[in-house]
C-alpha cells in the first residue's frame, strides 16, 4: 500500500478524503494508507521528510502560506513522493505554477469521484494528471481575471477601501500569511504587478 499525507486545512475535507482514499482498490489490494492529515506546511514539512510517503495530496492556500511555494522544500524532503494539488483554485496561471515547481497532478476539488480516483492512479504510474475541468481552463488564461470567489471578492473590496494585508487579516479573523495568498492570487487574476495596479484593475472590470 502507498502511504499518504493529505495537507489541507479544512478538517471535514481530510476526513473525507482519507475515507475515499483507504477504500480505495487497485488490482485487488488496497490502494493506500493515510499515515497523517496534516493542516499547516510547517507540520507538512516535518511530515515529509519523516514519514517519507509515496503521495501527498496538498492544498494550495493554508494557513501559514502558499503550498505550491513550498512545493520544492517538500519535494526535496521526500524526493521519492509525488504531489498532487488537490484545491478550488482552477486558474491557468495557478495551475502552470503548480507544475513549474513540481506537482505532479493537478485536481478540482469540485472533481467527480471516478475522475478524483483515476486521477491519482495515473500520477503513481508515472503519469502527469490534470482533471478535466483544470485543464479548459488551462487551455483559456484570458478568461480568468474576472473569476473570483466570494472571499476573494471580500479581501478585494477591502483592499480597495485602503486595508493593509495585516487589518484585513484581523478584521477577518484569518491569518496573515492566509491572506498574504489570497492577495497573491489576485494580482495574478487581475495580473496586476502592484497593489495600485490592483486597485486600478478592480474597478476596470467592476469588481468592487
Amino acid at each position: 500500500m502507498y502511504k499518504i499525507i493529505i495537507a489541507d486545512d479544512h478538517q471535514i475535507v481530510t476526513e473525507g478524503i482519507t475515507r475515499i482514499l483507504e477504500d480505495m482498490i487497485t488490482d485487488g489490494i488496497l490502494f493506500g494508507k493515510v499515515v497523517i492529515a496534516v493542516h499547516t506546511l510547517a507540520d507538512c514539512l516535518v511530515a515529509c521528510r519523516d514519514l517519507q510517503p509515496d503521495l501527498l495530496l496538498l492544498d494550495v492556500a493554508l494557513k501559514d502560506g502558499d503550498g505550491i511555494d513550498t512545493l520544492p522544500q517538500l519535494q526535496d524532503a521526500a524526493p521519492a513522493m509525488k504531489t498532487i494539488i488537490l484545491t478550488s483554485y482552477s486558474e491557468a496561471n495557478v495551475i502552470h505554477r503548480a507544475l513549474s515547481n513540481g506537482a505532479h497532478g493537478y485536481i478540482l476539488k469540485t472533481t467527480n469521484l471516478p475522475e478524483f480516483k483515476e486521477g491519482i492512479k495515473k500520477v503513481m504510474n508515472g503519469e502527469t494528471y490534470i482533471c478535466k475541468e483544470a485543464k479548459l481552463q488551462y487551455g483559456n488564461p484570458e478568461n480568468i481575471a474576472i473569476k473570483l470567489t466570494l472571499r476573494e471578492k471580500e479581501i478585494l473590496k477591502l483592499i480597495v477601501e485602503g486595508y493593509t494585508i495585516k487589518e484585513i487579516s484581523s478584521k477577518l479573523c484569518l491569518g496573515f500569511e492566509t491572506i498574504h495568498s489570497y492577495t497573491k492570487y489576485l494580482r495574478e487574476k487581475l495580473h496586476a504587478n502592484n497593489t495600485a495596479s490592483l486597485v486600478r484593475k478592480a474597478f476596470e472590470y467592476h469588481l468592487v
